[in-house]
């Protein structure tokens, strides 16, 4: 994975709200290692359906579709998967940039 920006397209509207939502999100990838390390996966499969459902009404499509991911991985126990979508989870939020229409 590279470090280049992610720029989204997120309505203006949504401009005072977005920040906080990232910062919450910005601690979901240490929730998902924390999970998988006290071996409560369910926690990480309430992550990541909070965050499937929850990204895409903002216009982060692509974090939703990791927070569906990993709530997909989690209901099978695939916790090697688990660990790959942190990582990813990780990358995409340190370089994802929200630009308001």
């Amino acid at each position: 994975m590279g470090d280049e920006e992610i720029p989204v397209k997120i309505d203006r509207k949504l401009a005072v709200l977005t920040p906080k939502f990232l910062a919450d999100c910005r601690r979901m990838p240490d929730e998902v290692r924390g999970a998988i390390e006290s071996g409560n996966i369910a926690v990480a499969r309430g992550i990541g359906h909070s965050l499937g459902g929850t990204a895409s009404s903002y216009g982060f499509d692509a974090l939703g579709s990791l927070g569906e991911e990993i709530e997909r991985a989690a209901r099978a126990g695939e916790i090697a998967a688990l660990r790959q979508l942190a990582e990813r989870l990780d990358s995409y939020l340190a370089r994802v940039r929200p630009v308001f229409d």
